[in-house]
């Protein structure tokens, strides 16, 4: 087997002359359009995710113009001090724009690596790069299926239109490895780039999240679509001037073009799912890996250091806020690990 050329990617350019704001949101719009009707579609049975987030709303919108009234919104409402917010700002454009009945799933209410969740109850079929929030993602599924949905349309591959590419030849960062690693681990380091494939059409952060994405859904039959991921739609946000790539300085412009208040266009608080894995790892993982002791696989074979595990265990075990520093590693070993005994 042979890798293909890397794929060509643009350079940034600049708007042609007498191009300004409501041309260059209208062009986006209509490439969005021409994205989302290049696949079949069936409006009463297609889901929008409608997080609140720039590149997920951004899609939503455009659905519900092209379907009024069919295409059904869904989201994992986050909670915590921004939950009032995303619940607000979701609730306008909902209002405003015209979808079906919502859909939602509070996630707070399947913590990741909970009892009875999926990546503990039937772990033999989850892999440990499954979505991190696999238990409340797997819940809005179900519930999206109850309602007879088949597709979801997802916002992968928004941040595109505000990713600059690194020139070529340009620095490779070195990457380090976390103080609970062992020795193997250290060992492998130098391999992390050996080999890999070749650049891709679509950006590798939107593949990366179809990879985690699309087993859940698939399993509950849904099919996810990303339109951010379309050939055209990722050379406009490559060519895309690094003016309007800043803070995705467009997709913003594009909500208030269509008459959407400041809360929406631009929130005051970032909204996220951290302090969920916060209470998640503090609850669930530190208890796991603290009954596993030193009879890890992952530290039998050398990837962990015992001692500065159970370090680190313990002092995520003391409240949610001592994880945070954490959280994403021992969530993946706890994740990996869990996947291991099911083998």
């Amino acid at each position: 087997m042979v890798y293909p050329a890397a794929a060509e990617h643009a350079q940034t350019s600049e708007l042609s002359e007498n191009t300004g704001e409501a041309q260059l949101v209208e062009a986006f719009e209509a490439l969005t359009d021409h994205a989302i009707t290049k696949r079949p579609m069936v409006p009463g049975q297609t889901g929008a995710q409608l997080s609140g987030g720039m590149d997920s709303t951004n899609l939503a919108i455009s659905l519900a113009l092209a379907y009024p009234g069919a295409i059904t919104p869904c989201a994992l409402l986050i909670g915590g001090p921004a939950g009032p917010q995303q619940e607000e700002r979701r609730r306008t454009v909902i209002e405003q724009t015209g979808f079906a009945a919502d859909c939602t799933v509070r996630a707070a209410d399947h913590l990741t690596l909970s009892p009875g969740g999926l990546r503990r109850a039937r772990a033999e079929a989850i892999s440990p790069l499954d979505e991190p929030h696999l238990e409340a993602a797997d819940a809005l599924a179900q519930a999206l299926r109850a309602r007879g949905m088949h597709t979801v349309v997802a916002g992968f591959g928004g941040d595109e239109v505000a990713r600059v590419r690194r020139p070529e030849g340009g620095p490779v960062r070195t990457p380090t490895a976390p103080a609970w690693c062992g020795e193997r681990v250290r060992e492998l380091l130098g391999e992390v780039n050996t080999g890999i494939s070749p650049a891709t059409v679509a950006p590798e952060t939107a593949l990366v999240a179809l990879e985690v994405a699309t087993p859940l859904l698939a399993r509950r039959g849904l099919w996810a679509v990303a339109p951010f991921t379309d050939p055209d739609m990722v050379r406009f946000g490559q060519r895309l001037p690094v003016e309007w790539k800043t803070d995705k300085r467009l997709l913003h412009r594009r909500l208030a073009a269509r008459g959407l208040p400041k809360k929406v266009v631009n929130p005051p608080l970032r909204e996220n799912f951290g302090h969920l894995m916060n209470h998640a790892v503090h609850q669930y993982a530190t208890g796991l890996l603290r009954g596993w002791g030193k009879e890890l696989h992952l530290i039998e074979q050398g990837y962990l250091d015992a001692a500065v595990l159970a370090e680190t265990v313990e002092r995520a075990a003391t409240a949610p806020e001592d994880a945070a520093p954490f959280r994403t590693g021992l969530f993946l070993i706890t994740a990996v690990e869990l996947a291991l005994r099911a083998l």
